[in-house]
C-alpha cells in the first residue's frame, strides 16, 4: 500500500532539513589544497562566501552564480557541486505555483484517478493547464490510462516518472509523478550537479564499480529523488548515506521509520 503523503513528506522534510546543511564546519573549507594562485584562493573563497551567504537568503539565482564561479576555479570540489546542486534544488521548490517550502507537508497538485468512472487523463489535463511550474502526482490503476498521461505530459516536454506498486489486495498502481516549468529545469540542473560531485568523490569496489564516498551528496540526491518521484533510487541513496555515517542516529531512525512503510 502506498505510504500516505503527508506521512512520506514527514520524513523526507526532516531529511531535508539537516541534509542540505553544509558540512564545511565537519570536514573544513577544503579537503586538499588546490594547485591555485593566491589571488584564485582569495577569489575562490570570496564566492563560496557569498554564494553561502546567499544561500541562507534564499537567493538561490545568485547563489548559483557565485558557486559556479568558485567551481571555475577549483572543478574537482566535491563540496562545491553539492553547494551547486542543493542551490538548484531549492530554486526549484520556489520556483513552484504557488512556491513550496522545504518544510510544507505537500507533494504538489494531487489527481487521483483511481475512482470507477473517473477520466484519469481529462483530471490531469485540467490539473496542468494552470500550473506553469510545478509538480503534479496522478495516481491510476489501468496501464492503458498510464500511458495515455505519460505520453500527453512528455508530448508537453514535462518530465514524467512512473512507479508501480501494488496494493494489499494484489492490484497494481501506478503513480506518476510530472515536473514541469522552471521546477523540472532547476530539479534536471541539481540531479546533474549532484551526481558530479559523487563522480569526484567516490569509491570503488572489488568489481571497479563506483559508490558514493559524501553522505551529504547521497542525502540530498535521495531527498531529490523523493520529490520526483523516484522512491526506489531515493531510498538506494539514503541507504548509501547512512552506510557512510552509521553513527547518524538521526538519519538511522529517519531512515528505518521510511522503509517499514515500503
Amino acid at each position: 500500500m502506498r505510504t500516505p503523503v503527508v506521512t512520506i513528506f514527514v520524513v523526507c522534510v526532516l531529511i531535508v532539513g539537516f541534509a542540505l546543511a553544509f558540512r564545511y564546519r565537519k570536514e573544513g573549507f577544503f579537503t586538499e589544497s588546490p594547485n591555485i594562485s593566491k589571488s584564485q584562493a582569495a577569489s575562490l573563497k570570496r564566492y563560496k562566501e557569498d554564494g553561502d551567504e546567499d544561500f541562507y537568503q534564499q537567493n538561490y539565482e545568485e547563489a548559483i552564480r557565485q558557486y559556479k564561479q568558485a567551481i571555475r576555479i577549483w572543478p574537482t570540489d566535491a563540496h562545491l557541486q553539492n553547494d551547486l546542486g542543493a542551490s538548484y534544488y531549492r530554486l526549484g521548490l520556489a520556483r513552484m505555483i504557488p512556491p513550496m517550502d522545504e518544510g510544507e507537508f505537500d507533494f504538489g497538485v494531487e489527481a487521483d484517478a483511481r475512482a470507477e468512472g473517473s477520466e484519469p487523463l481529462k483530471m490531469v489535463q485540467e490539473k496542468l493547464e494552470p500550473i506553469e511550474s510545478g509538480i503534479i502526482t496522478a495516481v491510476v490503476n489501468d496501464e492503458a490510462d498510464r500511458d495515455k498521461i505519460e505520453t500527453y505530459a512528455r508530448s508537453l516536454g514535462h518530465y514524467v516518472h512512473v512507479e508501480e506498486e501494488v496494493t494489499e489486495e494484489g492490484e497494481k498502481e501506478f503513480w506518476l509523478t510530472i515536473i514541469t516549468g522552471e521546477t523540472k529545469e532547476a530539479f534536471l540542473n541539481a540531479e546533474k550537479e549532484y551526481l558530479k560531485s559523487i563522480n569526484i568523490k567516490y569509491m570503488k569496489d572489488e568489481t571497479g564499480r563506483r559508490y558514493s564516498n559524501y553522505a551529504t551528496v547521497s542525502r540530498n540526491l535521495g531527498t531529490l529523488y523523493f520529490r520526483m518521484g523516484r522512491k526506489k533510487e531515493a531510498i538506494a541513496q539514503w541507504r548509501r548515506a547512512m552506510q557512510l555515517e552509521p553513527a547518524d542516529a538521526e538519519l538511522r531512525e529517519l531512515l528505518g521509520k521510511y522503509e517499514e512503510n515500503e
